[in-house]
């Protein structure tokens, strides 16, 4: 296995963690599968709980209000706590939420659970994955190490949402219920979250993750908070969720407004997923040959374009290859950017000592979304029906997107300034030192 590794130039401590870090990937690719698969069976999550789209982001909105509490200190804590206990009642907590989801609960019932997904999903559990991530691998190998996270994520997450769509087909063909087929795929997203924390709670050594880890403090907020590359990395994370968040209303799109079928949208979503292994792994690689910033440059520019062009294709049947070929296009970009996101923390030398509390920080901005994309999505969806309430949405992301461009060219002149910051620093140091010598 070593042999293999070094061949694709997996070395040092990447090569010697590299276990630990696909069991961190495939806990997160289990995790996310339930507060997100309502996007994946669209049409019939709506009919099956009587919800107007309107209520669909209100969900969202939950999610993210509770993310941003839970991120916020999770950050911190993800500095001191192990990180088993961490995964294992994140994962224990989500499949039961699942569970409850079968309830006959109404809207205000699936507000109680979407309220629990977004602690559960969120709160220490990403800050942490983030922070063992850097410290199990070398500084230069951050892009590689983060790109087979990244990768390692969606790929795991596209097999589970493979296996869900293989179930919910078998229910509708057999049954002809697509009602029961949809809750038969909710029952297993909860039960692969049960047994994977089961798994988590045997094979995770926190002495193997986070050998450096403290006492849990507050006292890394004043450090981080100071430092203005983390608020450039904050507002990319910013960006970079608006779009992720917007990736699920290409799907209703096309099976509400091209006429695609169902079981065709939830393909769209595993390919959704698969669409990681070009733009995190490939994108890791590049990350750590010529640079974040160069990378992240050329992906916001591709994903504007894709998207702009998205805008002008007539909305007709015979235009949905065309449509799907490009979300697939963008999509690679954008799994490129989102993963080489948390290389932006090495490459701005945010220490690794506070590496969680500044992930925590990251992560609240990036929750911010949650709290308006999907319900804004949802209102303009149902105030502009049809065609016209769709364009006007993605008219907005890519304005988002081209604002996330913008922030890569703030954040090179900031790399330039931060060295010539350096290198001054390094001089006036060497003139203090003759002074003694």
């Amino acid at each position: 296995m070593n042999q293999l590794l070094e061949k694709i130039g997996i070395n040092g401590k990447l090569q010697k963690n590299f276990g630990a870090i696909l069991i961190l990937a495939f806990s997160g690719s289990v995790i996310f599968g339930l507060p997100f698969f309502r996007f994946d069976y669209y049409d019939v999550y709506i009919s099956t709980y009587h919800l107007t789209n309107t209520q669909m982001g209100i969900f969202g909105t939950v999610i993210g209000v509770f993310g941003i509490i839970s991120y916020l200190f999770g950050g911190i804590v993800a500095d001191g706590l192990p990180i088993r206990k961490i995964i294992v009642i994140s994962l224990f907590a989500t499949g039961i939420g699942g569970l409850l989801h079968l309830l006959p609960l109404g809207f205000t019932g699936l507000l109680f659970i979407y309220a629990l997904w977004g602690i559960s999903t969120t709160f220490a559990f990403w800050p942490a994955c983030v922070k063992a991530v850097r410290v199990m691998s070398d500084e230069d190998s951050y892009g590689k190490a983060y790109g087979f996270f990244e990768g390692t994520q969606n790929v795991g997450g596209a097999v589970i949402a493979l296996i869900a769509v293989i179930i919910f087909r078998f229910g509708t063909t057999s049954m002809e219920n697509e009602v029961l087929a949809m809750k038969y795929a909710i029952i297993f997203y909860s039960f692969v979250n049960i047994a994977m924390a089961i798994f988590a709670m045997y094979t995770v050594k926190d002495e193997k993750i986070l050998l450096d880890a403290e006492p849990v403090s507050f006292k890394g907020i004043a450090e981080v908070i100071k430092n203005p590359a983390v608020w450039i990395i904050c507002l990319v994370s910013f960006c970079n969720h608006v779009f992720c968040l917007s990736i699920y209303y290409y799907i209703p799109y096309v099976t509400d407004i091209l006429g695609a079928g169902v079981a065709f949208g939830a393909m769209l979503g595993v390919f959704r997923k698969f669409g990681s292994i070009g733009g995190n792994i490939i994108g890791g690689y590049l990350a750590d040959t010529f640079g974040t910033a160069k990378i992240m440059l050329l992906a916001f520019v591709v994903m504007l374009a894709g998207q702009v062009i998205m805008l002008f294709v007539p909305a007709s049947s015979g235009t949905t290859l065309i449509i799907s070929v490009l979300f697939v296009c963008i999509l690679v970009f954008f799994h490129m950017n989102y993963a080489m996101a948390w290389t932006m923390m090495s490459e701005g030398a945010v220490p690794v000592k506070y590496c969680g509390t500044a992930a925590g920080l990251i992560c609240t901005a990036g929750a911010i979304p949650e709290t308006f994309v999907s319900l804004l999505a949802g209102n303009i969806i149902d105030n502009n029906p049809g065609e016209a309430g769709y364009k006007y949405f993605f008219t907005f992301l890519a304005v988002v997107i081209a604002f996330g461009l913008c922030l890569i060219l703030v954040w090179r002149k900031y790399l330039k300034h931060a060295k010539i910051d350096k290198s001054q620093q390094d001089e006036k140091a060497m003139e203090d030192l003759k002074q003694y010598v």
